[in-house]
């Protein structure tokens, strides 16, 4: 697993640097019970703005079976990183239940088929 944390526009915070390793542990135990394959990159982008007040943390998720993509705005860094790691761990979740979706209909389509045509009875007729 890599992870990469940039700071734009503003000066290297130790402190904002290990809040967001803090709080990327949530999404990485997420990851080992589901048993995801290596590699995952996670890359974080914290964007000081000039002109206003608000920041920008951006992340990206990027796994052998998707990729993810959550930003968010905010006066204070630490909130929108946490934001932007709650927006990630909901997108995860939403495509994991779509996998099961998927493997969830192709057995019913296969069930339905097998038990209306194919199948032996007395006839009446």
């Amino acid at each position: 697993m890599k992870k990469k944390i940039s700071f734009q526009n503003m000066e290297h915070s130790k402190s904002l640097e290990l809040h967001a390793d803090e709080k990327l542990e949530k999404v990485l135990d997420i990851l080992k019970i589901d048993q995801m394959p290596t590699p995952v990159n996670i890359e974080i982008w914290l964007k000081a703005q000039k002109l206003h007040p608000n920041h920008v943390a951006e992340i990206h998720l990027k796994t052998p079976r998707f990729d993810l993509h959550a930003h968010d705005t905010g006066k204070d860094m630490y909130i929108a990183v946490d934001n932007a790691i709650d927006k990630i761990v909901a997108l995860y979740k939403k495509m994991k239940e779509k996998g099961q979706d998927k493997r969830k209909k192709v057995e019913n389509e296969k069930r339905k088929f097998a038990s209306d045509k194919y199948t032996l009875g007395d006839d009446k007729e």
